[in-house]
């Protein structure tokens, strides 16, 4: 029994040493590296961020705050545990920016879960949340339009495009097409991969980055 109570204190005393307590810095906006968008922090407030593909247990982040944390650090898997939020503050940034400047070419879109698919054809818009415009091209007309994005929300006004004639069923597709962007409410961006979502239940349309 005397063996077993010292076994055990001495596990306790190296689980203790195991584990050490930090207090971290989280930047408003995440960046991308070789694995994807990695945040960025820092152990002291007046050093350069470091971006990171390591994330936090039990942290839950949002763009657009900057945050001061306290968490726990295994020695032994080198990984980080939340255990306090000291802080959020909301700063300036946008993470609706990280669109622009950018080409987005349609891959697929969905209407109530339904893959209405999308080939022989490039539809692509280009996004300027700081002007607040949209343009691009879809099966065979010209469009342009306003856009409001803000965080991870986004809204497209009246689309305006030229008037020729699509071949096929393109002037059908064009208008599911205009359909699905004016009813997009909220976005979501992994890597090169840009989703925007309706308020509709299964409606969404993939764009890629190029």
């Amino acid at each position: 029994m005397k063996y077993s109570l010292s076994f055990l204190f001495l596990c306790f005393a190296l689980c203790a040493i195991a584990q050490t307590k930090h207090t971290l810095y989280i930047a408003d906006r995440t960046v991308e590296c070789a694995t994807g968008d990695c945040q960025q922090m820092k152990e002291k407030k007046k050093v350069a961020w470091v971006a990171t593909a390591d994330t936090i247990e039990g942290f839950i982040y949002e763009e657009g705050y900057e945050y001061k944390v306290k968490t726990l650090l295994s020695d032994y898997t080198n990984k980080h545990k939340l255990l306090k939020v000291i802080s959020k503050k909301k700063t300036g940034y946008n993470p609706a920016v990280k669109l622009e400047g950018k080409k987005w070419v349609l891959t697929n879109m969905y209407d109530n879960s339904t893959n209405l698919g999308i080939k022989d054809t490039t539809v692509f818009i280009l996004i300027n949340v700081t002007d607040g415009k949209v343009s691009g091209h879809g099966v065979c007309n010209n469009m342009h339009g306003t856009v409001k994005a803000e965080g991870h929300n986004i809204t497209f006004g009246p689309l305006a495009s030229t008037r020729m004639s699509c071949l096929d069923q393109g002037n059908t597709m064009e208008a599911i097409i205009n359909n699905l962007l004016s009813a997009s409410t909220t976005f979501e961006l992994k890597g090169k991969t840009l989703t925007l979502y309706s308020a509709t239940k299964g409606s969404s349309m993939t764009w890629e980055r190029y």
